[in-house]
């Protein structure tokens, strides 16, 4: 069990197959604020301090990463609303062009995407006390305008701009074939459950999180499933310190999975039929 939020998983680095790693690790380094963890000529591992966020790996085939299932957008969190404004400051600073911002009821957030069209969500969020939260346990989301100026105000001007400490993976967003049949099968593998939930989309946790996991249809019915090595999610990273929960996601894995790939005794990547794969790791 992790103590924040009562959780029995954390997310830990996202994976991503990229074309040109040059120009990415650049991106992440100089644009987003990430330090480089390791590096070698075909992988790159970002992050801040010793906490690990993105890895990179190149791959020489060809392809735009929005043509198929996999991942919507990764998204940092950062420990304050401070923390936020300063890196406001530093995306208007650097005129580095923004998807979009919103206010989400427990959350505040800055929407962009890397180079190669991978989707990236940095956020806060809000005190516990000012979420949504249902007498069911349901976390109810909204969207809504972000106080821009008044979070700009917040920041301050560093330079070079590096995230902070404490920076970690919040959650990850997918974008799969049916919304509701992979929150399903997540809320079946995974010690998750479905915070909130629209016609097409889902937002899922462990413990009183407002949510680990996301899953939408917005791409539509005819993206391709992913196969590996192509451009976007390689894999994410989902980590247990409970040894009973490890195997339990296991021998869910051996029906629901549509492959398993068991790496060592405490890691195993589980795919599912839009081929997007999860790393189940147990940390002991």
């Amino acid at each position: 069990m992790y103590p924040l939020y009562n959780s029995q998983i954390k997310l830990n680095e996202v994976t991503l197959n990229v074309n040109h790693l040059l120009q990415e690790t650049e991106f992440y380094t100089k644009k987003l604020g990430l330090q480089i963890l390791s590096q070698s000529d075909f992988e790159v591992l970002l992050g801040v301090g010793m906490t690990p966020l993105v890895r990179l790996i190149h791959t020489n085939i060809e392809k735009n990463v929005k043509e198929s299932y996999g991942l919507y957008h990764l998204a940092i969190h950062l420990p304050t609303r401070e923390a936020l404004g300063d890196f406001l400051r530093h995306v208007v600073h650097t005129s580095l062009p923004l998807v979009g911002a919103a206010d989400h009821g427990y959350s505040e957030a800055i929407y962009l995407e890397d180079f190669e069209g991978n989707g990236i969500e940095v956020y806060h969020d809000k005190p516990v006390n000012v979420w949504d939260i249902r007498e069911d346990g349901r976390i109810i989301g909204v969207t809504e305008e972000m106080a821009g100026q008044e979070i700009y105000e917040l920041g301050r001007d560093t330079t070079p701009y590096q995230m902070p400490e404490g920076t970690c993976m919040g959650h990850v967003h997918l974008s799969a074939h049916n919304s509701k049949e992979t929150m399903e099968y997540l809320t079946t593998l995974l010690p998750v459950e479905d915070k909130f939930s629209v016609p097409s989309g889902s937002w899922i946790a462990s413990g009183d999180y407002h949510h680990h996991l996301a899953v939408n249809q917005w791409g539509g019915p005819h993206l391709d499933v992913r196969v590996k090595n192509i451009p976007g999610l390689a894999y994410y990273t989902v980590e247990t310190n409970d040894d009973s929960v490890f195997k339990n996601i296991l021998q869910k894995a051996i029906v629901l999975a549509t492959s398993i790939e068991k790496r060592n005794e405490n890691e195993v990547d589980i795919t599912d039929s839009n081929g997007i794969t999860v790393r189940v790791t147990l940390k002991q």
